[in-house]
């Protein structure tokens, strides 16, 4: 669930903050995509406790971090913020930081898969679509809710079909 909510906010971040292409594709690595260090760290985590390991959710959910890269500790900040120079907003630095945050609040505060973690993804998936809907109409479309999110899904089609060349 995490996974999601880290998606989702990242979405919201990028609306409010009105990034650009190149700006969300870098603030969706260091916000989302930068979990995919924890599919590296099975192969080790499975050779200590044993393959069925895997299949138990609690083991795996520990917060201890047993199977977590550098990259979800405060020691990476001496490898995110250089990359940050380069962004005009600290791009990765910040979406890492909230990564990083919500990490934080799942172990410690919101409870693993829980119920106010599916909250917290809920009122931001409203937050992000709010916020398309208002540019949608600040653009000048005239339309219902319905219509917007038919144009969405349209949007989306068009961005998973494959590009001819």
């Amino acid at each position: 669930m995490i996974s999601i909510t880290h998606l989702v906010v990242s979405l919201l971040l990028i609306q409010l903050m009105n990034l650009d292409r190149n700006d969300a594709f870098v603030a969706l690595v260091f916000g989302v995509f930068i979990d995919i260090d924890h599919l590296f760290g099975l192969r080790e985590y499975a050779e200590t406790r044993g393959f069925a390991a895997l299949f138990d959710i609690d083991s795996l959910m520990n917060p201890g971090g047993q199977w977590k890269s550098l990259f979800h500790s405060p020691m990476a900040v001496g490898m995110v913020a250089p990359m940050s120079v380069g962004s005009r907003l600290a791009v990765p630095l910040l979406f890492w930081g909230v990564h990083l945050t919500m990490d934080f609040a799942e172990d410690n505060i919101l409870g693993l898969l829980s119920a106010p973690e599916a909250v917290l993804a809920v009122i931001a998936a409203c937050g992000f679509v709010s916020l398309r809907y208002a540019k949608y109409l600040e653009a000048g479309s005239v339309s219902t809710l319905m219509e917007y999110f038919r144009r969405e899904v349209r949007s989306l089609r068009n961005i998973m079909r494959p590009s001819v060349c």
